[in-house]
């Protein structure tokens, strides 16, 4: 197999010979294998080389049962894969398989109402009670400040409710009506106009709510039809359904999701009427041609949105955020990106709108954002991408006066995940780790007197403060102690 040093002279040779020229079977053969093989964790130490992992391994480091993958090069689908660590009942994984989208289906969303703006079949920017059956509980929304279909799907409506946990298969299933006024069965408060619509940005999975309520009231069609008419038929994806709950016969095409411990989900995944949120079932492949279409109608215009239209959906509101994706970047980096995460399945997808490369990655963990992360990188690593690369950090000699006072179990401070809410800094041979529930023990290395990071993950950790007032902080996040001092319970490394 080529080295890396290789494959990317093979790459400009071919970029330089045009892009009409496609990639000999040889080519992507190599960069694929140098793919499965050159997963690298999220931060590399100055001074010491970078490991390098298999697919495989890193699916057994963070229990994660199956991810499938789609590689974009210069505007078209490169290759695709599935990987699975043991087939299930006689079904096993294939680049055909299902997967959760999550909050990746906003980005449909988003795509579905400027379709239908686009053809004058609504209006993006009158109040959004024009076309909803119901008054929205009254808010921060004003006449000079309503809430749109355009601000809520920008996220900066100020609605309420970042997101939804689903429902049980089998379990009596919301309408988008009582979703929204957060009446029986729903599982979610109401959604609400918390903050003045246009000032700011809010994660809001209840404005997609809203949003999904106006279009289908609006146009009198069920949304998951909506979709299939004007979004998922025209562009010919053949592998991706709104329906929810999935039906029967789709029940033996997906990849069921897995919890923080790697047992299943019960049913094998949660149904979500929360369609433009979060409803999407999909594969890499499909994602990947959607995200392909998006940029042919930012280049040019084409017969699913014309350019005025594209560029509108990629317009960015607040914090990089456009109707339904993040777009980032400038120049050569520019990008857009979405990822999501439902009961047992974390997603990722990205495509460069210059160069037309990209990728798309599904798994069926909660786990398993680490892994398409490190997928990503190792993806940008072999198709010399200009983003997406480990961080940096210099290590130093741990300082143990410092650390080992903060030794023991610690609880966050405000904690929304799905696991419980423990983690335990501890002693790891020579040095210290971080025992997580979700993705295990997280070996550190130390940065600074109180300061560590998790090559895997990338996570940092900081301490501060004495005594009672003691503080950890994980990424930001404020945690504190459940014991410090000492070796009590779970300081052990293991």
């Amino acid at each position: 197999m080529p080295d890396r040093r290789s494959l990317l002279a093979l790459m400009a040779a071919a970029a330089a010979a045009g892009p009409a020229r496609a990639a000999s079977p040889t080519e992507v053969t190599a960069r694929r294998r140098a793919v499965e093989s050159g997963l690298l964790q999220r931060v590399a130490l100055e001074g010491q080389a970078q490991s390098r992992f298999s697919i495989c391994d890193r699916m057994r480091r963070y229990r994660v049962p199956a991810v499938s993958l789609a590689v974009i090069d210069r505007g078209r689908i490169d290759w695709s894969a599935a990987y699975a660590l043991e087939a299930r009942a006689g079904r096993p994984i294939s680049e055909q398989t299902l997967f959760q989208a999550a909050s990746i289906s906003k980005s449909f969303t988003g795509a579905l109402a400027m379709r239908l703006a686009q053809a004058g079949k609504l209006d993006l920017d009158v109040p959004v009670e024009d076309y909803l059956p119901i008054d929205l509980p009254r808010g921060e929304q004003t006449s000079d400040h309503p809430a749109t279909l355009r601000n809520l799907l920008a996220h900066s409506a100020g609605a309420t409710v970042g997101g939804f946990d689903g429902y049980e298969m089998g379990a009596a299933l919301p309408t988008d009506r009582q979703v929204v006024l957060g009446e029986a069965p729903a599982n979610s408060p109401p959604v609400r106009i918390a903050t003045r619509p246009d000032t700011g940005y809010a994660y809001s999975g209840g404005g997609y709510a809203i949003a999904e309520l106006a279009m289908e009231t609006h146009m009198g069609v069920e949304f998951g039809a909506l979709m299939d008419a004007w979004v998922l038929r025209p562009l010919a994806l053949t592998r991706s359904t709104f329906a929810q709950p999935l039906p029967a016969t789709l029940r033996t095409d997906i990849a069921p999701g897995h919890l923080y411990d790697a047992s299943e989900v019960p049913g094998g995944a949660h149904a979500y009427p929360e369609q433009a949120a979060a409803g999407l079932w999909s594969t890499p492949g499909d994602l990947a041609r959607f995200a392909l279409a998006i940029r042919a109608a930012w280049l040019g215009g084409t017969a699913f949105l014309s350019r005025s239209a594209a560029r509108q959906y990629l317009t960015p509101h607040f914090e990089n955020y456009a109707m339904g994706l993040a777009v980032l970047g400038e120049g050569p980096q520019r990008r857009f990106i979405h990822q999501g995460g439902n009961v047992g399945y974390k997603c990722r997808y990205l495509l460069f709108l210059e160069s037309g490369s990209g990728v798309a990655v599904m798994t069926n963990s909660d786990n398993g954002m680490v892994l398409a992360n490190e997928i990503i990188q190792a993806v940008s690593d072999i198709y010399d991408w200009p983003d997406f690369k480990p961080r940096r950090e210099t290590p130093v000699s741990p300082d143990r006066a410092a650390l080992d006072p903060f030794l023991g179990a610690w609880r966050f401070d405000r904690f929304e995940d799905r696991y419980p809410n423990r983690v335990d800094f501890v002693r790891h041979g020579e040095g210290y780790a971080l025992a997580t529930p979700d993705l295990g023990l997280l070996a550190l290395v130390a940065t600074g007197t109180r300061q560590l990071v998790a090559q895997d993950g990338g996570a940092t950790i900081a301490f501060s403060g004495e005594g009672a007032a003691r503080k950890m902080t994980v990424s930001g996040r404020p945690a504190s102690p459940l014991s410090v001092g000492g070796q009590g319970p779970g300081t052990q490394g293991r």
